[in-house]
């Protein structure tokens, strides 16, 4: 993993304005909300570093992480020699608030590990069977990174394996695979998607397609074999497969890619012979045919009328309604929440997967229910479910939370969340605010309902590494009933509203289908037999989620359909005709849609249900052992003292600038072992000018604090009209300081900054005189002087991004800075700064961007400001608006070109235009300054253009041709200017 730096430090280690009005740029905070007092546990091939709230799940994750140990030291046969930092959080909540990485931890994300400092960083809000594949996926990385970069930064850049097969080997050794991501194969192999093992994948699919690689490897050539191909990619430069699948296994990539499809197609035959596509049982829901959007979560109103769902029609993930018997969309629910919250929880889509569904339907079919991303964790949302307004926005104490279920009369909400280390059930009285955890035991629960008689919750809880279904009773929640059983999943209950039958989704293979399955996988053993190029087909590959229902009382089991992908979250009503319908969601062909049925003629029976006349005995269920237990021993804790700095990373950046003047950056991160105090280095030149800054800063609380010291050296352009040719000249502004800094944030948009230093200056400072005629002139003399400096900033940033840029939002500062006369007494430089920017979507990638900004500084020597070239007044010198009052602005229509450009050498990526306007000045206090006289601009300067901008290598590259204009008219000569940075 290579650490970037949040936005809330990046400004400050390349700071290029002539004040450090601001210590930081733009960017959203990244908060601490908690206060994590970590203390470290010494285990034998761990420092599990763990808080205080924490303690009790130390003895779980140590016994967890050494049996990972064990089992991946075997495989390997291999050693790590130092012990392996792993720290763990109690939540992902927490887990996000994680310093390791500075950049923000999405929900998706589950943990990860970087090879700086071979770190484990992880939450443990996962049932225990999940946390011991967890642990053991990211210690597969520290055991790749130990065996392929040997400790050795040098060797991590020439040595660059692809996504495929870091997070491949990672998910095969971790065993982690479950029904969904063989879902996720399943389907490209069915739809002839899967790609050479040449081709540079990312993304989830990455993931799935390098299981199944490792996972043919080791059935065809072993363990041996599998090592000898990890082992022989750390003398591979870079990503080529070629030579570590020749040397390892005597194959070229051409005949891998053969016999690997070969394999594929075997291992999933009975889904290709027996099972169908979702539009065989459901007619799909249309968004817009041109779309391939995904449909999630169906919430149906109790008219049978409207349909609450998630989906992606417009790249974000939206609740919207549809008409069920149309089965077309009405309306976004959720249109342009940047502040509210900050998106909504949808699993498979914001979030990993669990099981339930995401949206809740009130039973006076006026209100939905759903959870959003708040601050630190979760929010309940009750919002109207004609118009979408937000009704009521809950904060919890509990984590994590899915599953919202109203109950019949209303009145309460029964959801899946996390409080402490435990997934449970919670029941929230909407009027009194009241939270009551219905199951408080140690086993993983959610996807929780009310029985239609409101007397009783189902929900799924997982059993012996499976997910089955249990009734709850809401007057005596010890009586616990096990509704259904078997070496199966069973997920996403509901009821028919009559309350008879009850329908759900499972993996159980029944009936034709296990039958042909078990056929096959006969077959395919005998043919492995005989040719030992053919392993054998694993039974696991044919489970897919399908629609089920099992009557409350008779116990008759009902299968609706069987399909390749899978079908999850039925939703069961009374229809057009006063007939029982149901919505369901499926996975096919890469994306998820919502289909509607019948329920009057189910697929086939299943094996009959065995229902409970008994609630289970109280120690009935036993929890998950570990294969490795140790003892803790209480010796072995120490305090975490953080003081001691690792360098994480070392950047060396180049570029340059529009008057062709060459810039470079090297920045040294260094780090403590959790993150929170952070030392950087920034060495950076600008021409011939060189510059320092180093920033101490402490993250450990909401509040940050830290101590810069730096020299910045570079230069502004000016006319000189002391000599006989008026030419362009540089001038020297130098300042060095340190500086006492702290800030605030209020929320993940804004905050405040405060910073109190001393300043040296030397400039070349502007000083009225008078020509040879008697002219009033104003000449640049060496200047030089020091003083106190106070500034504070305040900040706001809800822009949102795709990998271009920003797409919409806006972001602005507003800073003051103070310098005081310490020689003669009063003001000597007093500033203020407004930098706004707004971005407007137009389309799904093109977009209005638009930016003011504006300066003036008072005082007896007050400072100057200087601007022009780059993006800020395009076709005018590099720095040559010079003036204690300044201000430009600049109005953009930005739209894509070309995806990617590729060469045998590189690629252009992300081509893009831009037609562009920008206008501005600058000013001295005293001179006479017009900006614009009628229609015409005076002393204001303008121009207009259009540019190009794209990416090769991970650098933005522009180039622009721009007019300067008056307004009346434009210059016919065209100025042209490229150079390498971001755009606004």
């Amino acid at each position: 993993m290579r650490h970037r730096l949040s936005a809330v430090v990046l400004g400050a280690v390349i700071a290029v304005a002539l004040m450090p009005s601001s210590v930081y740029a733009f960017g959203k905070n990244k908060i601490v909300y908690d206060r994590f007092h970590f203390s470290i546990y010494h285990a034998t091939h761990f420092d599990v570093y763990f808080y205080e709230e924490e303690k009790d799940s130390l003895q779980k994750v140590v016994n967890l992480a050494e049996s990972a140990y064990d089992d991946l030291s075997r495989k390997f046969n291999f050693q790590i020699s130092k012990k392996i930092p792993l720290i763990f959080y109690a939540t992902h909540s927490a887990f996000e608030q994680s310093n390791v990485e500075l950049a923000f931890i999405p929900e998706g994300v589950g943990a990860f590990a970087e090879p700086v400092r071979d770190r484990m960083v992880l939450p443990i809000d996962v049932a225990d069977e999940k946390l011991l594949q967890l642990i053991t996926h990211e210690l597969t990385h520290i055991f790749e990174y130990e065996i392929l970069f040997q400790g050795r930064v040098d060797r991590q850049l020439r040595v660059s394996p692809p996504t495929w097969f870091m997070e491949g080997l990672a998910s095969f050794m971790g065993d982690d695979e479950d029904t969904n991501d063989r879902m996720i194969l399943r389907d490209a192999v069915v739809n002839d998607q899967i790609p050479s093992i040449e081709r540079g994948l990312h993304g989830y699919f990455a993931y799935r397609f390098g299981h199944a690689v490792f996972r043919y490897i080791q059935q065809k050539y072993g363990w041996d074999g599998l090592r000898d191909f990890v082992m022989e990619y750390r003398n591979t430069l870079g990503s080529s497969i070629e030579k570590p699948l020749k040397r390892a296994l005597d194959v070229t990539p051409e005949e891998f890619d053969s016999r690997f499809r070969t394999w594929l197609r075997k291992q999933y035959l009975p889904a290709l012979v027996s099972k169908g596509e979702p539009s065989e049982y459901g007619d799909p829901f249309t968004v817009n045919p041109d779309l391939q959007s995904v449909e999630t979560s169906p919430a149906v109103s109790p008219s049978g009328d409207l349909l609450a769902a998630l989906t992606t029609y417009k790249e974000d993930v939206d609740i919207v309604l549809f008409n069920v018997p149309a089965r077309k969309l009405l309306r976004n629910l959720s249109p342009g929440y940047p502040e509210k919250y900050e998106y909504v929880i949808g699993q498979f889509l914001t979030t990993g997967p669990v099981m339930g569904r995401d949206v809740g339907f009130s039973p006076t079919g006026d209100q939905i229910a759903f959870f959003v991303k708040k601050e630190r964790g979760r929010n309940l949302v009750i919002a109207n479910a004609l118009s979408g307004r937000i009704e009521k926005s809950v904060r919890m104490t509990t984590e994590q939370q899915l599953n919202p279920s109203f109950s019949p009369d209303g009145t309460k909400i029964v959801y899946h969340a996390f409080q402490g280390n435990r997934a449970d059930i919670f029941l929230y009285d909407l009027a009194s605010g009241q939270n009551t955890n219905l199951t408080n035991d140690s086993f993983f629960d959610a996807a929780p309902v009310f029985t239609p008689d409101g007397q009783s919750v189902v929900y799924a809880s997982v059993v012996g590494g499976y997910s089955k279904l249990f009734r709850l009773s809401l007057s005596d929640s010890t009586k616990r009933y096990q509704l259904t059983t078997g070496a199966w999943n069973d997920i996403d209950p509901t009821f028919s509203p009559d309350g008879k039958r009850l329908f759900y989704a499972s993996d159980r293979q029944t009936g034709r289908n296990l039958v042909q399955a078990s056929e096959i996988v006969e077959k395919n053993e005998d043919l492995a037999r005989r040719d030992d190029k053919t392993p054998p087909a694993d039974p696991s590959n044919y489970a897919a989620y399908n629609i089920y229902s099992v009557d409350m009382k008779s116990g008759e089991t009902l299968q609706f359909t069987d399909v390749v992908g899978g079908c999850f979250t039925p939703a069961v009503f009374i229809g057009t005709g006063n007939k029982e319908r149901m919505v369901f969601s499926s996975y096919y062909k890469g994306r998820w849609r919502l289909y509607s049925t019948l329920t009057d003629k189910p697929l086939r029976k299943a094996e009959l249900a065995e229902l409970p006349s008994q609630p289970m005995l109280p120690g009935e269920r036993n929890a998950f052992v570990p294969p490795v237990e140790v003892t803790i021993d209480p010796e072995k804790v120490a305090k975490y003292g953080g003081f001691r700095l690792f360098v994480d990373d070392v950047q060396v950046n180049a570029g340059i600038n529009s008057d062709q003047t060459f810039v470079s950056r090297s920045v040294i991160y260094m780090s403590d072992m959790l993150g929170n105090r952070r030392f950087i280095a920034s060495l950076n030149s600008v021409s011939t000018f060189s510059n320092f800054d180093f920033l101490y800063f402490d993250q450990q609380h909401r509040t940050n604090w830290g101590v810069r010291v730096f020299d910045d050296r570079t230069y502004f352009t000016t006319i000189d009209t002391r000599s006989s040719t008026i030419k362009r000249g540089r001038n020297l502004y130098q300042q060095t300081g340190i500086q006492g800094i702290v800030s605030h944030p209020f929320d993940r948009y804004h905050r405040m900054e405060f910073s109190v230093g001393y300043l040296k200056r030397n400039i070349n400072y502007p000083t009225a005189a008078f020509d040879q005629n008697g002219v009033p002139i104003r000449i640049f003399a060496p200047r030089s002087d020091s003083f106190p400096l106070f500034t504070t900033t305040f900040s706001g940033d809800n822009a949102q991004f795709k990998n271009f840029g920003p797409i919409s939002g806006r972001r602005y500062d507003i800073s003051a800075s103070y310098g005081a006369d310490v020689k003669n007494g009063g003001t000597l430089t007093n500033n203020y700064e407004v930098d706004t920017r707004q971005y407007l979507q137009l389309t799904s990638r093109s977009l209005l961007a638009a930016r003011f900004y504006g300066a003036w500084s008072e005082g007896s020597a007050p400072d100057f400001f200087y601007f022009g070239g780059l993006n800020t007044l395009r076709g005018y010198d590099f720095r040559s608006f010079v003036g204690d009052r300044a201000f430009f602005g600049n109005f953009e229509v930005r739209f894509p070109l070309v995806d990617v450009i590729a060469t045998p050498l590189f690629a252009l990526q992300q081509v893009r235009g831009e037609l562009f306007f920008d206008v501005g000045g600058a000013f001295f206090k005293g001179d006479k300054f017009n900006f614009i006289d009628g229609r015409q601009l005076k002393d204001g300067r303008a121009a207009v253009g259009w540019g190009l901008s794209f990416n090769v290598f991970g650098l933005e590259l522009h180039w622009d041709f721009a007019r300067q204009t008056d307004l009346k008219s434009i210059d016919h000569t065209t100025r042209t200017s490229f150079w390498i940075g971001e755009t606004f």
